[in-house]
């Protein structure tokens, strides 16, 4: 546990240079087969013959790639895709820049980078962040890329914008409510299926004088403190914005949404750093046996299964909640980018076909463990996602509605979630007791002056 919260704390750059003897500078040409792997070698020796009479040359002619991930709470990731850029670098002679930054911080370098004209080539991030990207003409069109993969119809909803084609779906991010079946059962309860019985579960497990709280939920940075207020609010059948951007979320619905997830603070039904944990802190309460109910993606199951299998044993990974009106999936997905300011597009296209690489992107995806879960077709029947572990995980990347839904696909379902509109809301009624109404009338303020200018 403790390998992995260090990991995540600090960018991690890795600046491979290598010296390629056997390949000179690479082609240009962004109809790169979608497994270069195989296809590339003959060819890259092709090119070795002539480049190793003119070594100098060679040496001139090598670019650079610098290509932004987010870092993955399940280390096996950012290892692997270091160690595919490695490679990538070697066989097509490309000096690639690698780093890796916690996605707290992806959005704040980000606007920096853009802001100075001097983003990454390649972005690999929450389909959230890159989207804010897209109204402002900062992103590469890749209509062309989609069209080589044969991805999945319902992974094409990152990809699209009213604005055009800038994203390219990676991989799909369920996520599902981790319950600690245990502690229910000692108190002979059944396992929550509504958010009320969520708040019931909570507060008879709940013991704060041996540090164990019901509820892992927190109120800090991040998307998902954002997504579960968001899915409170329309479980009680209140839509923030309706399918033409207008906002609706002012109604008496929503405002007793609000009321109830400040509870879980007011109630102290979770830990005392609830209030300003951000998207890994609900990660360490839960590893932590500190907590018990949260909403995560498979990166706790991944972690159970490799450092704690007696927590793993005793949990109970269930869909989110229905609330008095209805139920919804959630999760998200991750998605490449490039920007049009990018000095080396054409060896960002390059490392997205080296990516797609069946072979390797298959194996990547099944180390994540359910973090991540396939948008190509083709993967569904395979032994892997077929072992009932891992079936549930493929079967609720199904149920994901889209970013900003039912509102349109654009770059303000990113913006309000980035500047955590909701999440800062609750805050305020919590810590400055602000009159939930108050509260309300401020999320309405903020979402109008993102989706209606005002």
């Amino acid at each position: 546990m403790s390998k992995l919260k260090k990991a995540m704390s600090l960018p991690v750059v890795f600046s491979l240079v290598f010296a390629a003897a056997g390949c000179s500078s690479p082609s240009n040409n962004a109809s790169t087969s979608a497994t270069p792997a195989s296809g590339s070698t003959t060819a890259a020796a092709t090119q070795n013959a002539d480049a190793s009479k003119t070594g100098e040359q060679n040496n001139a002619k090598k670019t650079k790639l610098i290509f932004w991930d987010k870092s993955e709470y399940v280390k096996e990731y950012n290892d692997s895709q270091k160690e595919r850029v490695a490679q990538f670098s070697k066989e097509f002679n490309v000096d690639v820049e690698y780093v890796a930054i916690p996605p707290a911080d992806l959005k704040t370098k980000l606007l920096a980078a853009v802001e100075a004209g001097n983003p990454p080539n390649l972005l690999l991030a929450d389909d959230f962040v890159a989207k804010q990207f897209v109204g402002n003409n900062q992103l590469v069109e890749i209509s062309d890329i989609l069209k080589k993969y044969d991805f999945r119809e319902d992974s094409k909803k990152y990809a699209y914008a009213l604005e055009g084609w800038f994203e390219i779906p990676v991989y799909h991010n369920p996520n599902v409510m981790y319950v600690r079946k245990d502690k229910v059962a000692e108190k002979k309860l059944e396992l929550p299926k509504t958010w009320d019985d969520v708040k019931k579960v909570a507060k008879a497990i709940n013991d704060p004088k041996n540090n164990f709280y019901g509820l892992g939920f927190q109120l800090g940075g991040g998307g998902d403190s954002n997504g579960r207020i968001e899915n409170l609010i329309r479980t009680y059948g209140t839509d923030l914005v309706d399918k033409d951007g207008k906002v609706t979320v002012n109604t008496a619905e929503a405002l007793e949404a609000l009321k109830f997830d400040t509870s879980f603070f007011t109630e102290k039904l979770t830990p005392p750093g609830a209030i300003t944990g951000d998207d890994s802190w609900n990660n360490t309460a839960y590893l932590n046996g500190q907590v018990g109910i949260i909403f995560n993606s498979s990166s706790v199951y991944a972690a159970m299964r490799k450092e704690k299998p007696e927590l793993l044993n005793n949990t109970q990974i269930m869909p989110w909640p229905a609330g008095p009106k209805r139920q919804f999936g959630s999760g998200g997905g991750t998605v490449f980018v490039m920007f049009n300011k990018g000095k080396n597009i054409d060896n960002a296209k390059k490392y997205i076909d080296y990516f797609f690489n069946k072979d390797f992107y298959g194996k990547l995806i099944e180390k994540l463990n359910g973090l991540a879960v396939p948008v190509l077709n083709g993967y569904e029947n395979t032994e892997f996602w077929q072992k009932p572990e891992n079936k549930g995980w493929f079967d609720a990347s199904k149920n994901i509605v889209p970013l900003g839904d039912p509102g349109p696909p654009d770059a303000r379902a990113s913006q309000v979630i980035s500047e955590y509109i909701l999440p800062k809301a609750v805050q305020s009624i919590v810590v400055n007791n602000t009159d939930p109404k108050k509260a309300l009338d401020e999320i309405e303020k903020n979402y109008k002056r993102v989706y209606e200018k005002k």
